[in-house]
């Protein structure tokens, strides 16, 4: 399989991303945690790593825009093929939260079917593979806290600020 991929410099750090003929199926960042992603990659005999920036001018363009604080309509098609059919859920699910506002897990859970899912939605969230695209830090506790964030909890706020949430 072909697998895709360019580095860029973000305001939150590099950020890799990595789509196949279908999609984009991996967004992240800070750069330590995807150095580790690309050397696994490089070793699977199945997977032919392509850098190809050209595949990627059109997400390059949105996040320059987004960490501008310009609500934006990513264009992107995903390829989302890993994960369960409820992470599947809540990752659609979590695309619906407006930019700039916030839900809770328990809002997400009940919105996904499960109502009583609440750590399943954490999990789900901790597993995405497109954030910012799929925007899991726009998800937080019912008590308005921040919860957990893959990338810690300085850059979920970062990322909420860009966004003029305050917290």
């Amino acid at each position: 399989m072909k697998l895709y991929y360019a580095t860029f410099k973000s305001p939150v750090g590099e950020i890799l991303a990595t789509r196949t003929d279908r999609g984009l199926n991996f967004v992240s960042f800070p750069k330590s945690t995807w150095e580790k992603f690309i050397s696994a990659l490089e070793k699977d005999e199945n997977i032919t790593l392509i850098e190809d920036n050209r595949k990627f001018s059109n997400l390059r363009n949105d996040l320059k825009a987004y960490f501008s604080g310009k609500k934006v309509q990513f264009k992107e098609e995903f390829d989302l093929k890993g994960g369960t059919d409820f992470q599947k859920k809540v990752w659609t699910t979590m695309q619906k939260i407006p930019f700039g506002q916030t839900r809770s897990y328990g809002w997400l859970a009940k919105q996904a079917g499960g109502k009583n899912k609440a750590r399943a939605v954490g999990a789900a969230c901790g597993v995405n593979p497109l954030p910012i695209l799929i925007p899991c830090h726009r998800v937080i506790r019912e008590d308005g806290g921040l919860g957990g964030y893959g990338g810690g909890l300085s850059l979920k706020k970062k990322l909420l600020k860009i966004e003029g949430v305050n917290i």
